[in-house]
């Protein structure tokens, strides 16, 4: 299974040359409602209540897990608005089984069981609030456990009708025994590299450069010359031409002009 990763040129110029992704936070999404969709229902011999059990869930969650957010859909024109730096990025197709995304061991929530759930509603209060030995346990596992998949998907999971058009998928790993944290540390350890973007960490995940099987360009690609003078034409022609010299599907996207789709033809630079 293929999926996709929209960012900005320079984003990608560092996926490329690092081959690894981030993961982050649950609390550095840009959605203000993650990790609120436990429906716990108060019950009176319950030592906390619903609210009290949501909020230390949530905080537990946020801080032992990263997450990595994909879409299935690399041609979809509001993303590359939202997430493609307004159609000047590139979007970069993973083999989710060559990069490691789908493996039960390493995963808790592996690639074939991240797909989001998005409804009107939150889930009702049906989840019993769960114990103190069960809210110490989160963040102990390394990998899925079907036993405990139903209180990970509702922390993980469910989002708001609203964000459907996204289509994602996500990738969770817990970073718990990462030699470093949210707030102190960083650098290399094993595969990971912990860094710091707009003051928030990003955990950076390396995975196999087979595993990259596929990069869009955007319609406005470049403007990071024109209108950003980020890099110089030369520049970004030589970036784009390594790319095109790689054993990968190198497609530029463009507006259909019968329609309200975006299309993609094969880059001028795949040589």
């Amino acid at each position: 299974m293929i999926l996709y990763k929209y960012m900005s040129f320079g984003a990608a110029r560092k996926v490329i040359e690092t081959l690894s992704l981030g993961f982050s936070c649950l609390e550095d999404l840009n959605d203000p409602f993650e990790c609120t969709a436990f429906g716990f229902k108060d019950n009176d011999e319950a030592a906390v209540s619903a609210k009290i059990a949501t909020g230390a869930c949530r905080n537990r969650f946020s801080k032992k897990y990263g997450v990595l957010s994909l879409t299935r859909q690399p041609l979809n024109a509001l993303m590359w608005s939202h997430y493609g730096d307004s159609h000047q990025g590139v979007v970069l197709g993973f083999d989710c089984d060559a990069a490691g995304f789908s493996d039960l061991q390493s995963n808790v929530i592996p690639s074939q069981y991240g797909e989001m759930i998005y409804s009107a509603t939150k889930p009702h209060k049906d989840l019993a609030v769960i114990s103190e030995h069960e809210l110490m346990d989160i963040g102990g596992s390394l990998r899925f456990d079907s036993s405990a998949f139903n209180l990970m998907k509702r922390a993980f999971l469910y989002k708001s009708l609203e964000w459907a058009y996204e289509e994602e998928v996500r990738v969770v790993k817990n970073i718990e025994n990462l030699p470093f944290s949210y707030h102190t540390g960083g650098g290399r350890y094993r595969e990971w590299n912990k860094v710091t973007v707009f003051g928030r960490p990003l955990y950076c995940f390396s995975v196999p450069g087979i595993s990259l099987k596929e990069i869009y360009l955007g319609r406005h690609i470049y403007r990071n010359v024109t209108k950003r003078a980020s890099v110089t034409d030369e520049e970004l022609r030589g970036v784009l031409q390594s790319w095109g010299r790689k054993d990968i599907k190198m497609m530029q996207c463009e507006p259909d002009v019968n329609s309200w789709s975006l299309v993609a033809k094969p880059s001028i630079n795949k040589s």
